[in-house]
């Protein structure tokens, strides 16, 4: 569908290097934190995907996968919308505050071509 979160996490995935992510200096823990931030900047810093959790595994064939649970969603609020969007974990403009006061790009954020915030 065009726009919708089917797009981000395809074009993520068209983003991100081989499965072989030693090879490029790269540690697979820094993908989740880079896909948070990923979000953020392909959303037009509307909404971010934060608090991944998951596994990653090498299958045999060589692809490398982030089998991913428990997502946050935090969404840019208006002045008249002071409902939660995604529930009552979704804090908002607070929640990406706090996810960036944290934050250090790595350098899976800079091979993707996030600018640092």
């Amino acid at each position: 569908e065009e726009g919708g979160d089917t797009d981000i996490l395809n074009a993520f995935e068209r983003s991100a290097p081989d499965a072989n992510t030693k090879s490029f200096g790269l540690e697979p823990e820094d993908y989740p934190n880079a896909f948070s931030h990923y979000t953020y900047q392909m959303s037009k810093k509307a909404l971010m995907v934060v608090d991944l959790q998951g596994v990653f595994t090498v299958r045999p064939d060589g692809t490398a996968v982030y089998e991913l649970t428990d997502p946050v969603i935090h969404k840019k609020r208006g002045k008249r919308l002071k409902t939660w969007t995604f529930g009552r974990t979704d804090r908002g403009k607070k929640g990406m505050k706090a996810f960036f006061s944290t934050h250090k790009c790595s350098d899976v954020c800079k091979l993707l071509g996030l600018k640092e915030v």
